[in-house]
């Protein structure tokens, strides 16, 4: 009798050993899978998961389509406020944090649209996606731009309010006039596309980073240009931020490194969040499942 229960015991062992072997296994080979050559394109064989919220059950979910245009209309009245404030004769445009407003309003917008033709089911578009399944599904250009711009946004979103509140609150050199929408545009920006990070289907490449290091390469090269041509601020300094103050060319060289560095944290921080995030809709799929159901 012993024996046996020892026997079973160790079989016992052997099995949870061996799921947990299994487990880290898979773990590894999707991690190696993300750096597979193919996923720096913006294909996926569930396109519905662009349209559909994570956490909904049904193809359709009212509550997921008010929320989206919610989200676009706190973005579009967020982004008129600051251009009626701080348009400053189009000064307004030289900051980063007032690209990634307009760039979360664009993503916003998008992403209202095709939540709004799938609930609507817009020219069969619902129907059409059904019906052909997860392999047969193209993914829309439309749905591309959508992918590219949420990625974009969500690391512009993090590093504008790491950099902000770590390096250049109280240090501007010039008055801050409008507190609150500063406080707005540098910290409820990120907490608004991480509420949206938590809420959308889509999954995240983690390679697609490199097109969202772009935008700092973009920016810095706009800066070095305007400070070539003699900008200024709305207070007449000759740098956007005193970070990026070119007469001091080694410390926007510190600068694009440590931003560099900063997407590069964030991408690993948003690819953990999106397996976190599947982990639980797992759990919570088997938990509530009608079978599971039955045996509570």
């Amino acid at each position: 009798m012993c024996v046996y229960k020892l026997h079973k015991d160790n079989s016992k062992y052997a099995y949870q050993e061996s799921m947990h072997l299994t487990g880290k296994f898979a773990k590894r080979k999707r991690l190696c899978n993300e750096f597979q050559v193919r996923n720096f394109g913006f294909n996926h064989n569930r396109v519905d998961q662009f349209y559909r919220s994570q956490w909904q059950s049904g193809e359709r979910s009212w509550f997921y389509l008010i929320y989206r245009w919610i989200w676009m209309l706190c973005f579009a009245a967020v982004f008129l406020v600051c251009l009626s404030l701080q348009y400053s004769d189009g000064k307004y445009f030289i900051f980063m944090t007032n690209w990634g407003v307009i760039l979360g309003l664009l993503t916003q917008f998008v992403a209202a649209v095709l939540v709004t033709r799938w609930q609507f089911n817009i020219n069969s578009l619902r129907s059409n996606i059904c019906e052909m399944g997860t392999q047969g599904s193209p993914t829309t250009p439309l749905v591309k731009v959508y992918w590219l711009l949420h990625g974009v946004t969500m690391s512009v979103s993090l590093v504008i309010t790491t950099v902000y509140w770590s390096i250049l609150h109280g240090k501007m050199n010039k008055p801050m006039r409008f507190p609150v929408l500063s406080f707005v545009t540098h910290c409820l920006n990120s907490v608004f596309m991480l509420v949206d990070f938590l809420m959308v289907g889509f999954p995240v490449r983690v390679l697609h980073t490199v097109y969202a290091m772009l935008l700092p390469i973009i920016y810095f090269s706009f800066t070095i240009v305007y400070f070539l041509c003699g900008g200024v601020d709305e207070y007449g300094n000759h740098y956007v931020y005193p970070i990026l103050d070119w007469t001091s060319p080694m410390r926007g060289v510190i600068t694009f490194a440590g931003v560099f560095t900063l997407y590069c944290i964030y991408a690993i921080v948003f690819y953990s969040i999106y397996q976190f995030k599947r982990f639980l809709h797992r759990s919570f799929s088997t938990i509530w499942s009608p079978h599971c159901v039955g045996l509570i």
